[in-house]
């Protein structure tokens, strides 16, 4: 029967499972997205139910063959977790959702990991909010073989120029604008796509229309990746921006 000890882990996702029993996605380093099934923790009496927690680091280990082995042990690592409320909890719960829906089991992805890991401290900063979540997205992308052709014009291969209006075809690239394309097609300034090449995100994030930009890009890829799925904490965050909208 193989074992796995000592594994740092994040808790993505818990469902229940027969009378006291929950199914989890746990997001490994070593071992990548894994299933897993855990007894007994639904129970009042139950001694691991208060360590399945969300965007916490853990310590697990697991035993099994098959596509459902069972969790054998679970605690919180000797890492402080980080500090997400509101708009922050609810940008956490977005990536957890794309990781479910985009990273396949078992494959590994190290890099996803540690990105995920740097991700979920960076958004306890809710002024850094957006260009926080539109860094994981890309990133997340090319980790997955998804990569943005940002660099250069996707029809004739020049350098992208800073003062044109470039629109962004899924699967091909920046191409120059011009009347006759799909308005639906998202529409980017080479400045923004200049920026993103050199990983200058902070300075994206002080430019409100170059932020603009990049999530209105950002929005129609995943799309796309995502098919018909529906992300739930999209909704959750129209009532949060609405009541802030209000409070000024």
């Amino acid at each position: 029967m193989n074992v796995v000890n000592t594994q740092i882990a994040y808790l993505l996702h818990k469902r229940a499972y027969r009378e006291t029993s929950s199914i989890l996605e746990v997001l490994t380093k070593d071992y990548g997205r894994v299933s897993l099934m855990a007894r007994g923790t639904r129970g009042a009496r139950s001694k691991i139910a208060g360590s399945l927690m969300l965007f916490t680091p853990l310590v697990i280990s697991w035993q099994g063959k098959g596509a459902l082995p069972y969790l054998k042990s679970i605690e919180r690592a000797d890492l402080k977790a980080p500090v997400l409320k509101n708009r922050s909890l609810l940008s956490a719960m977005y990536i957890n959702e794309l990781l479910m829906y985009m990273l396949h089991k078992d494959d590994v992805h190290e890099d996803v990991f540690e990105h995920y890991h740097r991700c979920l401290y960076l958004l306890g900063d809710e002024g850094n909010l957006e260009i926080s979540l539109r860094e994981f997205e890309i990133k997340f992308l090319e980790m997955l073989g998804f990569g943005l052709n940002l660099s250069v014009e996707a029809d004739t291969g020049e350098v992208i120029s800073s003062d044109q209006i470039y629109n962004y075809f899924l699967e091909h690239g920046a191409v120059k604008s011009n009347s006759n394309q799909d308005a639906s097609v998202p529409k980017i300034s080479g400045a923004c796509l200049l920026a993103l090449t050199e990983n200058r995100f902070q300075e994206i994030s002080e430019n409100s229309v170059h932020l603009a930009e990049l999530k209105q890009l950002m929005r129609y890829v995943i799309n796309f990746h995502l098919g018909n799925k529906k992300l739930k904490s999209r909704e959750m965050f129209k009532p949060v921006a609405n009541k802030s909208h209000i409070q000024g």
